[in-house]
């Protein structure tokens, strides 16, 4: 990276990339922020992804406009998927309805939402820890897989693998959804794969 300065401004050069640089005086962290692709309503300033600064910045005036999922309700009930502290990796989501699991029971439980992924991307579904540590429920397909391409309502498959019947009322917690990116590849066909020490050694080969 190149830097010089330019009436009280910064020009950077970033992976071949000038972009101008200004300190944000209305940010309480009080970084420098990056002309480019996102935008700060407060500001009018834009943003670009790929160039903005570290440490990442949480900030209400920004929209990530290549991260947005849009997100639809199917059921009167549903409610909208929140992170439950600013750091964390899933979002919340809900039941609409009212229900039971005995022990040993599974049940496809709705979320009353349908979401547009966008391509490239993927949401995974997990189940909470509180509820796996308190009551033994978890997921029936272990992890829920949402593809880009679905537009249908997102449903739970809760497996009550403890000893006790467990009771939910509608808009309570019952699993957590996280959004990645995936990596574009390509499966190829081939004849031989490349050595390594462990080989063909699996199934707990390194150890209990």
């Amino acid at each position: 990276m190149v830097c010089r300065s330019d009436n009280n401004h910064k020009l950077y050069t970033f992976r071949g990339v000038s972009s101008m640089l200004e300190t944000c005086n209305r940010c309480r962290y009080g970084v420098e922020i990056i002309r480019g692709d996102y935008k700060c309503e407060k500001q009018e300033i834009k943003i670009p992804r790929d160039e903005a600064l570290y440490p990442f910045r949480r900030c209400n005036w920004f929209v990530f406009k290549n991260s947005l999922i849009k997100v639809k309700r199917v059921h009167e009930n549903a409610e909208l998927p929140k992170r439950a502290t600013p750091e964390s990796a899933g979002f919340d989501l809900h039941t609409v309805e009212d229900f039971s699991l005995e022990p040993g029971e599974h049940k496809a439980v709705r979320t009353g939402l349908a979401f547009e992924i966008p391509a490239g991307y993927a949401m995974f579904i997990f189940p909470r820890s509180g509820l796996a540590k308190n009551h033994g429920l978890t997921l029936s397909n272990a992890v829920g897989v949402v593809d880009s391409d679905y537009r249908g309502e997102v449903m739970v498959l809760l497996h009550n693998a403890g000893e006790y019947k467990v009771s939910f009322r509608s808009g309570e917690r019952i699993a957590q959804a996280v959004i990645q990116t995936l990596p574009d590849i390509e499966l190829v066909e081939c004849e031989e794969l490349s050595e390594t020490a462990r080989g063909k050694s699996g199934f707990g080969s390194t150890g209990l």
